[in-house]
């Protein structure tokens, strides 16, 4: 009985004093390095700005700028195409001659040119000729069917006994 107590008493202060806080070290070892993976992976990398930006950012990437001249009103298509290739640029307007100066990485050369073919394409696109409006076609469509002479169909009852 007493050999029973003792051994009973001894398992509690191994459990109490050596299982239990070695436990708790191991569950906050396991916390801190998830912590520090969590740090890791959203704010130890530095994150390079991409898209459109200011002159002096893309200058401060130093991989060399290069600019282009457009002389286009539609500028919104640029930048929507810009996004479409990934092209890292600058828009500044010279506001004397009303053009754009697009300045852009030397590495992105090769998607630029292809970005300016596509962007002159779809201008020369718009000044061909003007897209009608839906509006527009649908008038001329109800012109067009009001035009149409209908078949009067007459309708007479006959009575019956």
């Amino acid at each position: 009985m007493v050999n029973e107590e003792l051994s009973a008493k001894s398992i509690h202060f191994v459990v109490d004093y050596m299982v239990k806080p070695a436990a708790r070290d191991l569950a906050k070892t396991l916390e801190k390095y998830q912590q520090h993976r969590r740090d890791k992976k959203y704010f130890g990398k530095e994150k390079v700005p991409t898209g459109k930006m200011p002159v002096k950012k893309l200058i401060k990437q130093g991989k060399g700028a290069q600019k282009i001249e457009l002389d286009g009103e539609d500028i919104h298509l640029f930048n929507r195409l810009a996004r479409k290739y990934g092209v890292d640029y600058a828009v500044v307007k010279d506001k004397e001659a009303g053009t754009y100066k697009i300045f852009f990485k030397a590495q992105d050369a090769d998607a630029i040119s292809d970005l300016v073919a596509d962007y002159t394409k779809r201008t020369l696109g718009k000044e061909k000729g003007a897209k009608e409006s839906v509006l527009g076609k649908l008038k001329k469509l109800k012109e067009k069917v009001a035009s149409i002479p209908r078949k009067v169909v007459e309708k007479r009852k006959e009575q019956t006994r």
